[in-house]
């Protein structure tokens, strides 16, 4: 899969957002900021298709993202990470993942979200 969906990825956590720039960079056009104001920025000038929050930014900064994102392009979707499966409700977010679901499931929910299907060619190695 080679797509053309446009993706920011949002996180204080300077090693959590380059990890999750490379996995996503791998099938979409993937942006990072690292601050509320470089994310702000990157949503007024640009467009996005999905928006990936991570748990590290302060409640109020999600909410004003994903209000930001959807009023530009109505339909960007924001997903929200949160430290576990069990964080609580994000009403402002399209979907929640926790982050122990850890890297392929968070490819794979953005996979989803942006109309994708992964089909992993792994298969079990069997002992002789």
């Amino acid at each position: 899969m080679n797509s053309h969906a446009r993706v920011l990825v949002v996180s204080r956590d300077e090693m959590l957002l380059r990890s999750r720039e490379m996995i996503l960079g791998a099938f979409f056009a993937v942006r990072g900021a690292g601050r509320f104001i470089e994310a702000k920025t990157l949503l007024t000038n640009n467009d996005f298709d999905l928006i990936v929050l991570c748990h590290s930014l302060a409640p109020d900064e999600c909410e004003r993202l994903a209000a930001m994102a959807h009023d530009r392009t109505p339909r960007c979707q924001v997903l929200a990470m949160s430290p576990s499966s069990r964080g609580s409700v994000k009403p402002w977010a399209d979907k929640q993942l926790g982050v122990d679901v850890g890297p392929y499931g968070l490819l794979k929910k953005c996979a989803e979200m942006l109309g994708f299907v992964l089909k992993s060619k792994a298969r079990a190695a069997h002992a002789a």
